[in-house]
């Protein structure tokens, strides 16, 4: 298995125990934030005291922590998923196939559990996040929907074997972790394994991928281009990844991905969906 993370940091802490907010207190906090809908700065220091919350999206539940989480902050707000409708259409696509689906750069689920719990009978999913937050949150998350087809492995995915920097903004969002890059505005930062991902997949078992989400802040290319260039890792049928970072990539992906047989079916701005043709 993959080497846990050092969890001896202030990013650690045990805010999973925290109250999760009752309708009353819902009810409240949305009425405040109404009352200043057109002062973001007000609304952005409200988010900084949001408490955990109860969600239900695309038929999966959630606890999410608006707080210290642009991505949790979203689905608490609109109470709808940042990436809705690239869900959906994977949800679509995967419906009751048994996929199995390989999430790197997981965040709290968000993306790959509705996705799962739509691709029905026999399916399973890995989900890899190096935060011991974030991850504690996925586990949650998991426990909630009672899903026991699920793998967590808290360890960072680029193209080499190593120890790193996790490193947060100072902008306090836990969505933008990445290793290797540097934020010149400051950060905190906790060491994590860094692993690539065929041997992951190899010590998880997996000799079958339907489904690859990579999101990991500019790092995309460190983990797909390794992985399609092994030689021995399964080729997913569907690869959905961020490239609103793609100037940050010191991998030649869009080659490696024709080159590999894949090709563009569907541009959502921010991420992009890529199927296998060959």
């Amino acid at each position: 298995m993959a080497k846990t993370p050092n969890r001896a940091t202030p990013m650690s802490s045990p805010e999973i125990e925290e109250p999760v907010a009752d309708a009353v207190m819902e009810a409240k906090m949305r009425e405040i934030q109404a009352l200043f809908e057109d002062r973001p700065r007000v609304i952005r220091q409200m988010q900084k005291i949001l408490p955990p919350a109860r969600v239900r999206l695309l038929d999966t539940d959630f606890i999410v922590f608006p707080k210290d989480n642009w991505t949790e902050y979203l689905m608490w707000r609109d109470r709808r998923l940042p990436e809705h409708q690239s869900t959906q259409d994977l949800r679509d696509k995967l419906k009751d196939s048994g996929a199995v689906i390989v999430d790197v750069g997981a965040n709290a689920g968000a993306f790959s559990l509705p996705i799962l719990k739509a691709a029905g009978a026999g399916a399973r999913a890995i989900l890899f996040e190096p935060n011991p937050r974030m991850a504690a949150r996925i586990r949650r998350n998991i426990e909630l929907n009672a899903f026991d087809n699920v793998q967590l492995v808290e360890c960072a995915v680029s193209d080499c074997e190593t120890r790193s920097t996790l490193q947060f903004p100072a902008n306090g969002n836990l969505g933008q972790a990445r290793v290797d890059l540097g934020y010149a505005n400051g950060y905190e930062g906790i060491e994590v394994a860094v692993r690539p991902l065929a041997a992951c997949l190899v010590e998880a078992e997996v000799d079958r991928v339907d489904f690859l989400k990579v999101d990991v802040e500019g790092l995309e290319d460190r983990v797909i281009a390794p992985f399609l260039q092994s030689g021995t890792a399964p080729k997913p049928r569907l690869i959905y990844f961020e490239v609103a970072h793609r100037k940050q990539w010191a991998h030649p992906l869009d080659t490696i991905l024709a080159d590999t047989g894949y090709q563009l079916i569907a541009d959502y701005g921010e991420n992009a969906l890529y199927e296998r043709s060959t």
